[in-house]
């Protein structure tokens, strides 16, 4: 206890001396070190010359401690009040001068690297200038980023002037006149309790001062306020204390708060900028986060009187029973170890919450004891969160919901009586660290998911020790969750990223943030912001304007409503979930199953029937949330289609009476917002098909995670998607529209459309500041992925290769049994067009007129682009309608691996997809790049009798295939040795590998005698490790040695008996077999080609499980289309005004059967 005391002790002192020091000097007191400044005089002035003065703090290290940045070249000025220095002039005249602070230039990006105030000085002689940073011109929600990191101050003039002016005594204040400071000004104490408050008082003038500290009174306060002293005289610089002592009324209720203001009046006159605000709570009991004593009744009865909540309890009981609390981290791993040493796996947040949960569900101490002994080992000074600042081995973002756990467990036995005093002391010591962290870290104005995150940690850190002056920093404070809110939310209550994950988590944060505010007596829940209308929604200038990565960062779509609440993001999604309670997905998502835990917290908060209706469509109940008797009234929204404008999606479902809803077919479009970094690049984009509860894509579809170079250069790219691209690049994300939406008895109709330029994706994908700064190949080796290097390559992360703007519209169709597309692209110059369609189980393509024409290795060698990495591609000419297959199964016997579908119901599901125009056409199908684990860091060694003939290494994976071509004169024995630090599919080979021989002929290296050395054996001989064809770098191998190594600390070694052979030459291809195995469930990538200036394509597309409904598709023009069914009947399009970029585009269909007419429908 004593250590622990002591701990306390000298952080708090550490952190008064800290607060309390009252200037502090700019390089040296008489500028001598000051750019610009000549010699100082007797004073200690300097003249000010034209140009300007300038100190700089020298260069010094940078480093992370835990999840805090620390730059040893800059200053942390956020603890000062102002700047402060003294100017004279000789001129009668005002004279003008400015300011200005600058950040590093790392940090340009991120804050405006210079901020100004202005100085007007009237008149002649001395004058002290005191400069509060809230007259520096930047936005309020980034005035601390730019203070916590300064780099440079500037004094400068602003403009003519007929004097001398001299600068003398520049530093920084903590006050105008006079500070205030404390460590803590938030604080809960029991009714009839006090709390008391420590504040230092300094005096920053340079005159002797008197002082009167009073607590202001709006006149209702039921809690008394006295000061001691009250009264007191400094020098100046000197600092002396004040208690102030709050006195909590017994009548008042718990969770109820008052502000106390104290005021400071110097030698009779009011100081307004001196005071301070501190909140002082009637202390609530826990728990109150998670849920209430009463909350968590509810709970408890919940399980007494339903079977599927006892189920849910056994399963938060035998995870803790299971839980061996973990001692702290000691060695620093290799997860973002440039942060430093973590102290947990992220994953201990299950463990810890289902011990606290089983606490509350069933009373047993044990639970609670395993909790206390975690926050224990969390909060010690020496081994924990206190000298680590780094909780979990993850990034921020999961350290955010790490702590969010770890306060929500505290909140759970916090009147267990398992805590000592020592132990409620250090936690709250570690929550105020933490809490730090975050403020540290969220000052730059941003607004992101990863923010939300971090804030609401410290946020519920902040309700466990009852702190309200920072619950109010985190709540309402700049940055703080009503901005992201009122900035992150659109006007038809989706997320701006537009991932339907994260608009899920968003949404539950706010949601949870609500539960735990309620017994304050804060009203989130149903509380309304003003809606952000700009078009941005961070203030860090790189989102401010687009281009970063390609990216954009605005909101697009119409602004109707001047406020939005939580529920508007709840509201959002259900006209768009399916029978089965799964929402498609949308930029960086898979599709999300949100009939579960999701609906069941938004039912818990709003009882909204149609949640209800949502949470029916799953079996699975939620126990923490779950209201056990639902209403069973049917959805309102289900079946109909929809579209929401910010966001960017149109949803068409198809109406045939009388078909069970999963037999309907569902499709959408994407159109709308980018989303920042988890944009796609897929405006027009067919973002989902699906038909009996079964899915053919999703834009996560291929999945290599955030960190690889493969997300930003292939799979947000539109080369992944299901569109029109151009010149096989990457469409820029501009403002896009919804034209048409049409739902009738025959058909549901839209049209979306862009004009929007093309690019190369960015080089290498996007740059991570966690990796340091290396160059793309060497990230391409620490992934284990070479590809090729162009000589003259554009920066890292360089968007280039611009074309004029292109326009794109895309008619979409949805009937009762199939899905028409109808295409139109126009530009300036002539381009390459590709109709892409990304689809598993590719049987093959028929066409009235077909020809085979080539195989490629890649779709395109550019090392600029995406399309490098589809591989494999066989080229068709066809001529009239050409009609591809796909089957995708799910279910038992079913490859769906390196696919990313967790919802799809078992099954199969077949697509006829029919390119009706234009009718000459190129068509091609290629392998996708999923990943299957494959990617190796290969080093190899060639000796021939002894000597080296060649070493050299290679990220082999798709690519990274290692040419051999060497000469082996007079050599009997060859041996290749390769090493790999891989451990995942093996997939090494050494293919087509023959030796020239004197007379020119080859020789398979195969047929030579050999032996093998720690070699792993392949089923059979020329196939790969799991029995399919061997291809290297999308080229099919005619032979294969196998080279992967049978244990992966040891080489693989090769030797070959060359004597008497005449061997001249070595000839081989060393790489990674892909795909691996049996390739008929493989994803392709199938595209369309035309050439020109414009091209209009007209795709019909038929999902089915057994038999197909389509007989035939012919188009006659480019916007006429007929489908005749099997049954006879024939359904006919007329489409106008596709080709037309002002025009409204209209649809006609009319369906006969023999030359009776059996209906028609128009758009009209």
């Amino acid at each position: 206890m004593k250590n622990v005391l002591m701990l306390f002790f000298a952080a708090f002192l550490s952190m008064q001396l800290s607060a309390a020091v009252l200037q502090e000097g700019i390089g040296r007191a008489d500028l001598s070190d000051w750019q610009g400044a000549g010699r100082p005089d007797k004073e200690g002035a300097v003249l000010l010359p034209a140009g300007s003065l300038q100190y700089r703090y020298p260069d010094g290290k940078r480093y992370n401690k835990g999840f805090r940045k620390l730059d040893e070249g800059a200053s942390d000025w956020t603890r000062f009040y102002g700047i402060s220095f003294y100017v004279f002039t000789d001129s009668e005249r005002t004279v003008n001068l400015e300011v200005a602070i600058k950040v590093p230039g790392y940090e340009k990006d991120n804050i405006y690297p210079e901020i100004t105030a202005p100085v007007s000085i009237p008149g002649t002689g001395w004058r002290r200038v005191v400069l509060p940073w809230k007259s520096f011109r930047i936005n309020e929600a980034q005035r601390a980023g730019a203070l916590q990191t300064v780099k440079a101050v500037i004094i400068r003039p602003a403009g003519p002037s007929d004097g001398r002016v001299r600068i003398r005594r520049v530093q920084l204040t903590a006050g105008d006149a006079v500070s205030l400071t404390t460590a803590v000004k938030g604080k809960a104490a029991p009714p009839g309790g006090t709390a008391v408050y420590t504040l230092a008082v300094g005096n920053t003038s340079d005159v002797r001062q008197a002082l009167h500290l009073e607590a202001a009174h709006y006149g209702w306060e039921s809690m008394h306020t006295t000061l001691e002293p009250a009264f007191m005289e400094l020098a100046p610089g000197e600092i002396k204390t004040c208690k102030v002592t709050v006195k909590v009324a017994d009548r008042l209720p718990p969770g109820s708060r008052e502000k106390q203001v104290i005021r400071v009046l110097a030698n009779g006159r009011l100081l307004p900028d001196a005071g301070m605000e501190l909140i002082t709570a009637t202390a609530l009991p826990h728990p109150n986060i998670l849920h209430t004593a009463a909350r968590w009744d509810e709970v408890r009865n919940k399980i007494k009187q339903y079977a599927w909540a006892r189920k849910e309890q056994e399963e938060y009981v035998q995870l803790a029973e299971a839980w061996q609390v973990p001692e702290p981290a000691t060695r620093l791993s290799n997860d973002n170890a440039i942060l430093g040493q973590h102290l947990f796996r992220t994953q201990e947040e299950f463990n810890f919450m289902a011990a606290g949960i089983a606490y509350q569900l069933t009373g047993n101490k044990k639970y609670a004891e395993k909790v206390a002994l975690f926050l224990r080992r969390l909060s010690d000074p020496q081994k924990g969160y206190p000298t680590t600042f780094r909780g979990c081995h993850q990034s921020f973002v999961q350290e955010g919901h790490f702590f969010q756990h770890i306060a929500m467990a505290y909140d759970m036995i916090a009147a267990s009586g398992v805590l000592t005093g020592e132990d409620r002391a250090a936690i709250e010591h570690t929550f105020r660290l933490f809490i730090e962290t975050v403020d540290l870290g969220t000052r730059e104005g941003a607004i992101n998911n990863w923010l939300l995150s971090e804030e609401t940690g410290a946020l519920y850190c902040a309700l466990a020790i009852q702190d309200w002056r920072l619950v109010e920093r985190f709540f309402n404070g700049p940055g703080g969750i009503l901005d992201h809110l009122s900035q992150g939310v659109m006007n038809d209550g989706w997320w701006y990223e537009c991932s339907i994950s994260y608009n899920v988590w968003c949404t539950s944060e706010f949601s949870q943030i609500a539960l735990a505010l309620a017994p304050w007596g804060v009203n989130f829940k149903d509380m309304r912001v003003p809606a952000g209308t700009t078009p941005y929604y961070s203030l860090i200038p790189d989102m401010m304007r687009p281009g970063l990565y390609g990216m954009n960062f605005e909101k697009w779509g119409p602004v109707t409503k001047n406020s939005v609440g939580i529920k508007d993001m709840w509201d959002a999604l259900p006209a768009f979930i399916d029978n089965r309670g799964v929402m498609f997905a949308v930029n960086d998502a898979q599709e999300n199953m949100v009939a579960g835990q999701p609906y069941e917290l938004a039912y818990y908060l709003y009882r909204d029937p149609e949640y209800a209706a949502i949470i029916n469509r799953s079996a699975d109940r939620d126990l923490l949330y779950g209201v056990p008797e639902l209403p069973q009234d049917s959805s309102l929204l289900a079946g109909r289609s929809a579209y929401a404008d910010n966001m960017g999606i149109v949803m068409l479902r198809s109406q045939k009476p009388g078909r069970e809803q999963g037999e309907q077919l569902q499709a959408a479009l994407h159109y709308g917002t980018h989303g920042g970094y988890h944009g796609h690049f897929d405006r027009t984009g067919l973002l989902h098909l699906s038909r009996y509860g079964r899915s053919f894509y999703n834009p996560e579809m291929v999945w290599y995670g955030y960190g690889s170079f493969m997300y930003k250069f292939y799979v947000q790219t539109s080369m992944s998607k299901n569109m029109v691209v151009v010149d096989q690049k990457m469409q820029e994300p501009v403002e896009s529209h919804r034209a048409l939406f049409h739902t009738g008895r025959m058909m549901q109709a839209a049209v979306v459309e862009t004009k929007a330029r093309w690019s190369n994706p960015p080089y290498g994908g996007m740059r991570y500041s966690e990796w340091g700064d290396i160059s793309f190949a060497q990230k391409c080796w620490l992934e284990g992925r070479s590809v090729p290097l162009p000589a003259h390559a554009p920066g890292y992360g360089a968007v280039t290769g611009f074309t004029e703007p292109v326009f794109q519209r895309r008619l979409m169709i949805v009937t009762d049994d199939y899905v028409v597309l109808a295409d139109y692209v126009k530009a300036a110059q002539e381009h390459t067009f590709d109709w892409l369609f990304q689809a598993k189980g590719f049987t093959g393509m028929e066409a009235e007129e077909k020809q085979f024409l080539q195989h490629t290795a890649q779709m395109n060698t550019d090392p600029l682009g995406s399309a490098q990495f589809i591989t494999d591609c066989n080229w068709w000419s066809a001529g009239g309608t050409a009609k591809a297959h796909f089957t995708t199964c799910w279910g038992e016997g079913c490859d769906n691996a390196g696919t990313r579908a967790p919802y799809s119901e078992d099954g199969v599901l077949h697509m006829d997809v029919y390119s009706a125009w234009p009718l000459q056409k190129q068509v091609m199908a290629g392998t996708t790049p999923e990943d299957h684990h494959v990617a190796k860091q290969v080093h190899y060694t060639i000796k021939g009798d002894g000597k080296l003939l060649k070493t050299d290494s290679t990220g082999a994976w798709i690519l990274g295939a290692a040419g051999i071509d060497l000469p082996l004169e007079a050599i009997k024995e060859l041996q290749v040795e390769l090493r790999t630090n891989a451990s995942g599919q093996p997939s090494l080979f050494l293919g087509n590998a023959v030796v020239v021989l004197e007379n020119g002929k080859e020789l398979p290296l195969s047929s030579l005698p050999a032996r093998y050395g720690n070699v792993q054996a392949v089923p059979a001989a020329g196939r790969d490790y799991l029995g399919g064809p061997v291809k290297i770098g999308g080229i099919p191998m005619t032979t294969a040695i196998p080279a992967m190594p049978a244990t992966p600390a040891q080489p693989a070694v090769m030797t070959f008996d060359l004597d008497g052979v005449k061997a001249r030459r070595l000839k081989a291809t060393l790489g990674s077999d892909y795909p691996l195995g049996n390739e008929a469930a493989r994803r392709k990538t199938y595209a369309v080609r035309s050439k020109g200036k414009e091209a209009v394509y007209i795709t019909v597309i038929a999902p089915y499980d057994r038999n197909p409904v389509i007989k035939s598709v012919r188009a006659t023009a480019g916007d006429r289309l007929r489908v005749e069914l099997q049954d006879g009947r024939v359904q006919e399009f007329n489409i106008r005004q596709l080709e037309q970029e002002t025009g409204t585009v209209k649809v006609e269909m009319t369906e006969r059967k023999g030359t009776r007419i059996l209906g028609e429908e128009s758009t009209n």
